[in-house]
């Protein structure tokens, strides 16, 4: 009998070892609260050891799916969240050698009054960026050129924006302004505020769902402030000051979406990228991360039903090298 005591002795170590790093790694654990609405049923994955792929689907207004394979006590297992309407897109994770360290996504009401999760993108450790999944991104740029004018379409929402750019002023190299295609959706009036000096000032309105409308402060070429406005006022637009001649616009980002409360494709968020290096807060779909640090993302947790309405995280300090 104690012989077999002896030979169990080690085993047993082993477990109560790894019984005390799970609970020491569960006690520094961080829970990330999770973004987005409250619709839907909770659920959470627990803590894992590490994320192996996650699989995005999507649907024409939000994301609609969500699995994640996690590495736990050796073994992989698996988790998945809303319905499948479209074969969802796959982004692999190189587990242990890489992890996930933050999720930024964007939340916004689709579905008349439902608030759901409308677009993710995920980082590791290794700077990797997952594309973006959900509603569609684009961004209005031209080699760091200066935005001179903006055109697009326009109804009851902002359905789509493109932008004038020409070279900077200051440089030797001129060329005409080039105007490049508007991105969002087929509906609305179109409109085209012309060429200028520059862009004084931005203001963006929207309602829940996506950007209603669109004002901009223009310098004429004589010096005058012109302005234009497109779209309708749903709430008090937000404001997004340049110090011109000083600093200019050079890039335009947002997404676009499928809004069920006007039947079409619109733009769901904007957000503006100066010569100086400063980027406006983003109008539209409201924008969040979840991270911590650079810890290692070891599981999710939320609410879903047949969409995935809000996402949330844990997050574990990155294990020692074996």
């Amino acid at each position: 009998l104690t012989t077999k005591c002896h030979q169990l002795l080690p085993l047993q170590n082993q477990r109560l070892i790894i019984k005390r790093i799970k609970e020491e790694r569960k006690v520094m654990t961080q829970r990330v609260d999770a973004q987005g609405g409250n619709g839907g049923g909770f659920w959470d994955h627990g803590i894992n050891s590490g994320v192996r792929k996650i699989y995005v689907g999507r649907d024409d207004t939000c994301i609609s799916y969500l699995k994640v394979e996690y590495y736990s006590d050796g073994t992989v297992k698996s988790h998945a969240q809303g319905i499948q309407s479209h074969n969802p897109q796959e982004f692999v994770v190189d587990y242990p050698n890489e992890y996930i360290t933050s999720v930024e996504g964007t939340y916004a009401c689709a579905y008349i009054t439902a608030v759901v999760i409308t677009s993710l993108v995920f980082k590791t450790s290794t700077g990797r960026v997952s594309p973006r999944f959900g509603n569609p991104g684009f961004v209005l740029e031209n080699n760091g050129r200066k935005l001179v004018g903006f055109h697009g379409k326009s109804g009851h929402a902002l359905d789509a924006i493109g932008a004038h750019f020409a070279p900077d002023t200051s440089s030797s190299n001129w060329a005409p302004p080039r105007k490049l295609a508007a991105q969002g959706g087929p509906g609305g009036g179109m409109w085209d505020d012309g060429v200028h000096s520059g862009v004084r000032k931005v203001y963006v309105g929207r309602d829940e769902c996506c950007v209603t409308k669109v004002k901009f402060d223009y310098i004429s070429a004589d010096g005058e402030l012109e302005t234009r406005e497109h779209g309708r006022i749903i709430q008090h637009p937000q404001e997004f000051l340049l110090d011109y001649p000083n600093e200019y616009i050079t890039s335009v980002e947002g997404t676009t979406g499928l809004v069920s409360r006007y039947h079409t494709y619109v733009v769901t968020s904007l957000a503006f990228t100066t010569s100086t290096g400063r980027t406006s807060p983003t109008f539209g779909a409201t924008k969040f991360v979840l991270e911590d640090n650079g810890r290692q993302l070891v599981g999710f947790h939320g609410r879903s039903g047949n969409v995935i309405d809000c996402i949330g995280a844990h997050f574990a300090p990155v294990p020692p090298p074996s």
